[in-house]
């Protein structure tokens, strides 16, 4: 089984002319790709944001990468200015992922993104410990399992 959806060509053409002219800051570029294959058995229309900035996981804070986005379009039949506020919202996704990726505590990241298969990169998780999960309402604590999975009888 696979989802499929379709919207009104001359949405995507008013897309695909914002995009066009779609100008943010340097080092970031903008494509929409039609039936491009994301990985993961997924594919479809994605405006591709493509960064190129430091890598967060140097410690000297020199190495420069490009990263790319993928960002699903909908299959919307919107206008110019619905698509204007969409595009924003990526770019907004984008930058919040950026800060997980450098955003750091003691050189540590406080807000990883979680970018494995099936997780949502954008998503801010709050990791936290083990004594957390195991530590009831009351404040003690359960080692090695979760209080509120425990049997309440």
């Amino acid at each position: 089984m696979s989802i499929t959806q379709e919207a009104p060509g001359e949405s995507l053409e008013t897309l695909r002319s914002l995009v066009d002219r779609l100008t943010y800051m340097q080092g970031w570029e903008f494509k929409l790709r039609e039936n491009m294959n994301r990985g993961q058995g997924s594919k479809g229309t994605t405006l591709v944001i493509y960064v190129t900035c430091l890598d967060s996981t140097d410690p000297e804070g020199e190495e420069v990468i490009q990263v790319a986005h993928y960002m699903l379009v909908p299959p919307a039949s919107y206008n110019e200015r619905s698509w204007r506020r969409w595009l924003f919202d990526q770019i907004l996704l984008v930058e919040r992922h950026e800060a997980m990726e450098f955003f750091k505590i003691d050189g540590k990241p406080a807000y990883p993104p979680a970018h494995g298969p099936g997780n949502d990169p954008y998503l801010v998780l709050e990791y936290g410990t083990a004594a957390d999960a195991e530590t009831d309402f009351n404040g003690v604590r359960h080692e090695g399992t979760q209080p509120h999975l425990r049997d309440a009888g």
